[in-house]
């Protein structure tokens, strides 16, 4: 069966036909759509291929237009898949054995809630609106690594009903990280946390790079390259974030050091000594996080004045704006939250890179780490919400409320599994 589907996608490809499983995908009828989800979701990326060139010739209406996104998306594992075209893959195990196939690494995503719904945390959504429909971002992920993703728990989520018919839905807490991971799930990088499109494009050409120097390195030989790789980018953000220059001079060191790979794995074969003798000294280095937090807290300093970085491209602001519609708001006040919403890239980008990843860097320089003892510590020591914490921190037994129970319900007809 699944050979037949591959084949038939790969005709429908070629000749714009669209293939009779993609039809029965979009069926109304759940009995019938259900089993052709789940075959095309084994053929991979050539399925999402096959069902955004078929996308025009299989919607006829409202209705089937919903239906084809619904689809595309289980798929995917993706929402808004239309705008990204990317196959996730949600097994780690079969991620891997791809990876080993096609000598790429793996992206893989760790996120609070499900990448596949529209209510998953909110640093996910913005990947999903500003990131990945990104047309050259796209591009880059899909011929350069194999997808995954996986959830660290179920969102939180918020519901406030203003009592006139108002109803605000959003979630809160938690935060999400994109870990490079070799063929084995042997964690070589991570970006933590919400980059702006040029900074995070630039980050996984650098991931690309880096997976290949692992790869072709000598097996007695990488592990203390990789590293020193991760000590120097410590040294890296420490130098660029305690610069005592002229402003513009640390605004255009920082963007360099933002826009340009690093590629500072060579630089270990003329150093390799006194990176050595150094390494314990990066365990307990200030690198004036305070200082950058609150520059990027107040976007006091503007790390992209022309909009180079978080520039959004029109793939991605089609999406914005078809998600906005409903607000019927005029152009000019979209244009302002658009602008907004640039300047908290932008901090995001600081915070991130400036003091998050260096934690990051830190874990990985420490010695080999299974990707389960990294992300254990990432959510334990750099984002602060431990998985030993039920409440993400947003309840505690020294307050009170006045509550009945403190506000505590156990919804067993509603839990949410990972």
């Amino acid at each position: 069966m699944l050979a037949t589907s591959v084949f038939l996608l790969s005709a429908a490809l070629t000749s714009h036909v669209p293939d009779p499983l993609i039809l029965r995908a979009v069926s109304s009828d759940p009995a019938i759509a259900g089993p052709a989800v789940a075959a095309l979701r084994k053929g991979g990326q050539p399925s999402v291929d096959a069902m955004l060139a078929a996308h025009a010739s299989v919607v006829r209406d409202a209705q089937s237009e919903e239906r084809f996104r619904a689809s595309l998306d289980r798929v995917c594992r993706q929402a808004d898949c239309l705008w990204s075209g990317l196959y996730w893959y949600t097994d780690l195990e079969e991620a891997k054995r791809m990876a080993a196939a096609t000598h790429r690494p793996i992206l893989s995503l760790r996120l609070l809630g499900d990448l596949g719904v529209e209510m998953s945390c909110a640093n996910s959504r913005y990947f999903r609106t500003v990131l990945y429909p990104n047309r050259e971002i796209a591009a880059y992920l899909r011929d350069n690594f194999v997808l995954h993703w996986s959830s660290e728990r179920p969102v939180p989520a918020v519901t406030i009903d203003f009592g006139d018919g108002r109803v605000l839905h959003r979630t809160i807490t938690g935060n999400s990280i994109h870990y490079l991971l070799d063929e084995t799930g042997r964690p070589l990088d991570a970006l933590p946390g919400l980059y702006a499109p040029k900074v995070f494009l630039a980050q996984l050409r650098e991931m690309v790079w880096l997976h290949g120097q692992w790869v072709h390195s000598p097996a007695n030989d990488r592990e203390q390259r990789l590293r020193m790789y991760h000590a120097l980018r410590v040294r890296s953000a420490s130098e660029t974030a305690e610069r005592n220059d002229a402003p513009e001079t640390v605004t255009a060191a920082r963007r360099a050091r933002l826009q340009h790979p690093a590629y500072a794995w060579e630089a270990t074969r003329l150093t390799s000594s006194k990176g050595a003798g150094e390494e314990p000294m990066f365990k307990s280095i200030s690198f004036g996080a305070n200082s950058i937090v609150r520059k990027a807290q107040t976007i006091a300093e503007r790390i992209d004045p022309d909009g180079q970085f978080s520039a959004i491209d029109e793939n991605s602001l089609s999406l914005i704006r078809e998600k906005r519609a409903a607000l019927r708001e005029s152009p000019a006040a979209l244009a302002h939250v658009l602008e907004s919403f640039r300047g908290t890239l932008e901090a995001d980008t600081l915070l991130n890179e400036y003091v998050l990843r260096p934690q990051v860097h830190r874990l990985l320089m420490n010695g080999e780490i299974t990707l389960a003892a990294l992300n254990d510590a990432v959510y334990s020591d750099v984002f602060k919400t431990p998985r030993a914490d039920p409440w993400l921190g947003l309840r505690s037994d020294e307050t009170f409320t006045a509550l009945a129970g403190e506000g505590v319900e156990q919804r067993r007809d509603t839990l949410r599994g990972r």
